[in-house]
């Protein structure tokens, strides 16, 4: 099988798969135990958040190890409204991942503002500006680095700074780019997380980066008390190895680029009508979301998946619901085009070979959709 849901998860790099092993059958102690065994794996854990550190440019006091972006992205908003009055306003952007949009309205009802995108599914630093210069009492902003769905950059450093100079919170959900993109200016960020599982490291391990201490929950007191919990030493060790590894592939993204315009151009010849989302904005390197111009993603799926296949229909986080997801809201999708929206994303692993060849099973895949809607006129296309 070709795997193309990356933005959804990525499998574990062989070195990485070796890591996590080692660590499980060699540093099994409990980090908080006071005999030498134990000492070991915390100087391990150490160590790993020194690497992660380092490579995003910030204090290493400021990580807190988790189980992934939505715990916390959650610990923030928990901790903002805990901290904030009752009218304490937050700022987040309509093109958010459920993990930010969802919490916010939680935590803050009635009390969440939306930073819409222009007709090329970017957020406009001239809204968050004027936005920041009126009389609200906004606590804090958020804004994701990348779309899981479409992969179109926004401009988050320049909104970090806005917010720095306005003595306003900025929160960035980093998941989407780090392990894609270079990621040594999320020192900008107020706060900022990710998950492992998106760029090679296992499932159930993340990031919060904050200058301010956020408290997760209340516990036995490790991560210097904002998490209670013993660590998982193998995912963290795993975490470590897979950013070690991402670094060293980063030169590559202008090829990759190509290899995704090749495919998109190679997609307008099987389907001439096909609407390509955000194609006229700054993307992640691996991403191709667009809109077929017929038949039902999920059959798209079912039948690219016969040839060999996997792709998505979108974010992961929604494939199975029928609201409108951000990215059909972000380009005025109506709810039938969003049930033709179909989504593509590599990493590292694939290659041009791989990129072309599911160029050539979607025309296989449209002649199949096409003949059995001949055949079966009833069938939704």
């Amino acid at each position: 099988m070709a795997y193309f849901d990356n933005n959804a998860t990525t499998p574990l790099a062989g070195t990485v798969f070796e890591a996590f092993q080692t660590a499980l059958e060699k540093g099994w102690a409990n980090p908080s135990s006071p005999y030498r065994q134990a000492a070991r794996v915390r100087a391990e854990i150490s160590r790993a958040r020194d690497q992660l550190a380092a490579a995003f440019g910030v204090n290493a006091s400021h990580l807190t190890f988790a189980s992934g972006a939505t715990e916390s992205n959650n610990a923030v908003f928990s901790y903002f409204a805990h901290k904030s009055s009752n009218d304490s306003r937050v700022l987040i952007s309509s093109i958010e991942h459920p993990s930010i949009s969802a919490p916010a309205k939680w935590y803050f009802p009635d009390r969440v503002d939306l930073l819409e995108t222009d007709g090329k599914g970017i957020v406009s630093l001239e809204a968050l500006e004027s936005f920041l210069q009126s009389e609200n009492k906004t606590i804090l902003v958020s804004i994701m680095a990348a779309s899981n769905e479409t992969g179109v950059l926004q401009p988050w450093q320049e909104a970090a700074k806005l917010c720095r100079a306005h003595g306003v919170h900025f929160h960035c959900d980093s998941s989407q780019w780090i392990g894609k993109l270079p990621h040594d200016d999320f020192s900008l960020c107020s706060s900022f997380v990710c998950s492992g599982h998106k760029f090679g490291a296992p499932k159930g391990i993340g990031l919060l980066v904050g200058e301010d201490a956020m408290p997760f929950f209340h516990g036995g007191g490790q991560e210097e008390g904002r998490r209670g919990g013993t660590e998982s030493y193998p995912s963290i060790k795993a975490m470590g190895c897979a950013m070690k590894g991402v670094e060293g592939t980063l030169a590559q993204l202008p090829q990759r680029a190509h290899w995704r315009d090749s495919f998109e151009t190679a997609l307008k010849s099987v389907l001439p009508q096909v609407r390509i989302l955000g194609c006229e904005s700054p993307r992640l390197w691996n991403t191709s979301c667009f809109v077929a111009p017929q038949f039902e993603n999920l059959r798209w799926v079912g039948k690219l998946d016969k040839l060999g296949f996997e792709i998505s229909t979108g974010s992961a986080c929604s494939t199975a619901k029928d609201e409108l997801t951000p990215s059909a809201s972000a380009f005025s999708l109506t709810s039938e085009e969003t049930r033709r929206i179909l989504r593509v994303s590599s990493y590292f692993e694939q290659d041009q070979m791989d990129w072309q060849s599911l160029a050539d099973a979607f025309q296989l895949a449209f002649d199949e959709l096409s003949e059995e809607a001949s055949a079966s006129p009833v069938i939704s296309v």
